[in-house]
């Protein structure tokens, strides 16, 4: 077994920095070729808690960009026009994939899982949509659906 600490994020192995005991096999034919991870020497553990720290502040700058985008989020209306019928039913729903791609039109760059619509808008009107954007940090979405004018 060796003691390596991981220089890259590895899902459901490590994080960056942590040292761990692998099978030498893996440590020398996949983890070392790949620059994953190094050998877990005096002078490389020392090094290690550089890592940590950068990687606490890289997380840290990321929630507070998170933080900040969804403060935006709050007190932006998305307007979309659709074309719907005289009750104001919508000719076609409107979906989460929908919503991301207008959201990324107006510079939210905002990826379809993290729009949280129930089901799909199918109506004209006012609707408050969650919005999960990780890091455990949700907020509401104002969306207005006009008719599109003929």
């Amino acid at each position: 077994m060796a003691n390596v600490i991981f220089l890259q994020n590895i899902k459901g192995v490590a994080q960056i920095g942590d040292v761990k005991k692998v099978a030498d096999g893996y440590a020398r034919n996949f983890l070392f070729p790949r620059k994953l991870a190094v050998l877990a020497t005096e002078a490389a553990l020392r090094t290690v808690e550089s890592l940590k720290e950068k990687r606490l502040i890289a997380l840290e700058k990321d929630k507070e960009t998170t933080r900040s985008l969804a403060e935006k989020l709050q007190e932006f209306t998305l307007k979309i026009e659709r074309a719907a019928s005289e009750e104001g039913t919508l000719y076609d729903g409107l979906d989460a994939a929908e919503v991301s791609s207008y959201l990324k039109k107006n510079q939210f760059n905002l990826e379809p899982e993290t729009v949280l619509l129930q089901e799909p808008i199918k109506k004209v009107g006012e609707y408050s949509v969650e919005v999960d954007l990780g890091y455990e940090i949700k907020t509401t979405l104002k969306i207005e659906v006009k008719k599109l004018e003929d």
